[in-house]
């Protein structure tokens, strides 16, 4: 069958991609966070809501010309990945946030989060459990770690550079995972450079990493293909859009509770 070069996206469509994550078990914070988003992306396509290979690059820098912050900017993305691959276009996502091919891969809960760090800890493996608590809790992508250095560690915040520095984010080390950090980085004896390295001594390779990551998941009883690095950057990602919209609802509480109030005292009929 012919692939299309451009599809016209409905409210149907969106509908069904959210049918297709209830179906996944997504909760419904989740759903109404992904509501939101698919409706930005509607909205922000001209009249005749078409949609093509470049309208993900296009809606990324209309995104950070608004101003979002990159954690934003990647979540909306990843959205947009999502729903062009339900949609039968795997090749519109971008290449940033792309999935292996294959299988949609399975994904990590916040609970199973915890037990992999657990379980990194009863091991005594330091070196697993912080990965893991950096890719995990602060947001880093796993291509991202050789930036993490020690001057990093001490400033509390990582200036990130991709896509040959013409892309930047900063990330902010929470305050209990930079004390830790800077635990490990003082049993090392580390003075400058790389946090995570080879035997070498230079920055482990993402093989390693994935390895390392892979021992705890078998030891803590998870699904070999949720204890993965990028499983633990979507699971990230599902947190950070589960808050968002667990705030959003409580703003739209306390903003009809003040118009029932006004209503009530300057209301037509008060």
């Amino acid at each position: 069958m012919e692939r299309r070069e451009e599809e016209c996206l409905t409210p149907g469509m969106i509908d069904g991609y959210l049918g297709s994550l209830a179906g996944k078990g997504r909760s419904s914070s989740s759903l109404e966070s992904y509501r939101r988003v698919l409706k930005g992306i509607y909205e922000y396509l001209p009249e005749g809501k078409t949609i093509r290979e470049g309208t993900g690059a296009e809606w990324k820098s209309y995104l950070e010309g608004q101003g979002f912050s990159p954690v934003t900017v990647d979540c909306r993305i990843s959205v947009w990945n999502g729903l062009v691959q339900y949609l039968g276009h795997r090749e519109w996502q971008m290449d940033d946030f792309r999935r292996e091919k294959g299988e949609a891969q399975p994904e990590l809960s916040r609970a199973e989060y915890l037990k992999l760090l657990s379980m990194a800890k009863h091991m005594g493996k330091e070196k697993a459990y912080l990965i893991i608590k950096t890719l995990g809790g602060a947001g880093m992508r796993v291509q991202e770690l050789p930036q993490l250095t020690v001057e990093a560690v001490r400033r509390g915040m990582v200036e990130l550079e991709y896509h040959n520095a013409r892309q930047k984010r900063v990330l902010y080390l929470p305050e209990g995972l930079r004390r830790e950090l800077q635990g490990y980085i003082n049993r090392e004896g580390l003075h400058g450079g790389a946090v995570f390295r080879s035997l070498e001594g230079g920055p482990m390779a993402r093989s390693s990493i994935n390895y390392l990551v892979a021992i705890v998941g078998r030891e803590a009883h998870v699904d070999e293909g949720k204890a993965t690095p990028r499983g633990l950057w979507k699971m990230y990602q599902n947190t950070c859009m589960g808050i968002r919209a667990d705030v959003s609802a409580l703003i739209e509480q306390a903003y009809q509770r003040m118009m029932a109030e006004e209503q009530l005292a300057v209301g037509w009929d008060a």
